[in-house]
């Protein structure tokens, strides 16, 4: 009878100390629970990798569910799960600086340039791969006219007659950009003659080469055509014969 008792006494001393350890992990989990929620709280967000987007948009965009706003769910998130795809962006990652503190680096999409057709504009890279649609129109990235293509597939290759155009579109676009020029669109003949369009002056820079001198000495006019409306020729210019024309509208 004794050893009974004394089993059941040791049985529930057994129960309590399991019981006290139990509540012991059940508290630490919840002041652990409770740290990290504190100290991990983002109370800086650096943003780095962006032209598309504006710092702001970014972070709106990246810390978009109830949890966000803790960096080591952020960073938990961006390196292990699959994520909302953003226009214009390849990929983004999430580091930690610190446990209130994050640097997001976005990796943009190499685009060049857009064709509008049905009322969209399809962005494509410099391989004319089109890498995006949208109703929108992004600063900075040219309209290019008169591509005459026979298919038009999102992340297929703009299927054009000669793919050495959009080594041309390339470089005129990495052109305009280095000498600060933002046209409103840059247009392509059948001969593969290039024309550039502001507002209502035409800058034609024809087929052949010298398009970094045509380009560079636009630079320098470009202030004497505001206001202006016609043709500026510049299909003959070379370092050579420097020859200019401006053809007013009638």
């Amino acid at each position: 009878m004794r050893i009974r008792r004394r089993e059941k006494r040791e049985e529930r001393e057994r129960r309590g100390r399991g019981f006290l350890a139990a509540a012991v992990l059940v508290l630490v989990l919840l002041l652990a629970g409770v740290l990290v929620v504190s100290l991990f709280q983002i109370r800086e967000a650096e943003v780095t990798g962006n032209s598309f987007y504006t710092e702001e948009e970014i972070r709106d965009r990246v810390m978009s569910d109830r949890y966000s706003s803790n960096s080591l769910y952020l960073y938990l998130k961006y390196k292990y799960l699959k994520t909302e795809e953003i226009p214009f962006v390849d990929k983004i990652e999430v580091s930690l600086q610190g446990p209130g503190k994050v640097k997001i680096r976005v990796y943009e999409k190499s685009i060049v340039g857009y064709v509008a057709y049905m009322g969209s504009n399809f962005y494509f890279d410099q391989d004319g791969v089109v890498v995006e649609c949208s109703s929108e129109v992004k600063n900075g990235v040219p309209c290019i006219s008169g591509l005459k293509f026979n298919s038009l597939t999102m992340y297929q290759k703009l299927a054009v007659e000669d793919d050495s155009v959009f080594d041309r579109i390339l470089t005129i676009t990495q052109l305009v950009k280095k000498y600060e020029l933002d046209p409103d669109r840059i247009e392509f003949s059948a001969d593969m003659s290039l024309t550039l369009y502001f507002d209502q002056v035409r800058v034609a820079l024809g087929n052949s080469g010298s398009l970094e001198e045509k380009v560079g000495r636009l630079h320098e006019l470009y202030a004497d055509l505001e206001g202006r409306s016609g043709v500026f020729h510049m299909e003959n210019y070379t370092e050579d014969s420097k020859f200019i024309s401006f053809e007013q509208d009638e």
